[in-house]
């Protein structure tokens, strides 16, 4: 039987997400897949990712479906420049996979923010301050926040704490993998 392992930050912090399933470390092969999928527009490494996310959460006894999927949505301004949401690409694939339904309009980034890689904790709280809002309301009480990396939860929080206020019961937070923090 699996326990769950909390680390400094996370016992430290409140945050408005209740749970998170990461199931790498954003090292080695973890982070070369990563980064050619994302810098290299390796899109089709997003089945690859996810499929080895399910694989380990298989695993996870308290591992629980959500009912619906909601990718980390990316600014128009970021998109254009990188040509593809990497959180939805991951989205799209878990929706299929599980048979649940795939919302990505309703959380939009409405603020531009600068690149998080290199940024302290504190740097990165600044930086995603009220960087999301719902464009229209989320209809289900438990919902997956996907993205592809997390370091110190800023960006996940942030947007849970919009769904939250909007009526979402339960926030988990589906990452490929999980990073080192700066502090």
């Amino acid at each position: 039987m699996q326990g769950i392992v909390l680390c400094g930050n996370c016992l430290s912090h409140h945050f408005h997400y209740d749970r998170v399933y990461s199931p790498f470390i954003y090292l080695e092969e973890m982070r070369y897949l990563i980064k050619k999928f994302k810098y290299q527009k390796k899109i089709h490494y997003a089945n690859i990712l996810s499929q080895l996310f399910i694989e380990k959460s298989g695993h996870i006894n308290d591992f629980q479906l959500p009912q619906a999927i909601i990718p980390i949505p990316m600014h128009t301004k970021r998109l254009k420049q990188r040509g593809f949401n990497q959180a939805l690409e991951l989205s799209r694939f878990f929706a299929s996979r599980y048979q649940l339904p795939l919302n990505y309009t309703s959380l939009i980034r409405s603020r531009h923010t600068h690149l998080q890689a290199g940024m302290t904790a504190v740097e990165r709280q600044k930086n995603v301050r009220q960087a999301f809002m719902l464009k229209k309301p989320v209809k289900h009480e438990h919902i997956a926040l996907i993205d592809d990396v997390m370091t110190t939860g800023s960006t996940v929080n942030e947007a849970a704490k919009i769904l939250k206020k909007s009526g979402v019961k339960r926030v988990d937070v589906w990452i490929i993998a999980r990073a080192g923090i700066k502090t």
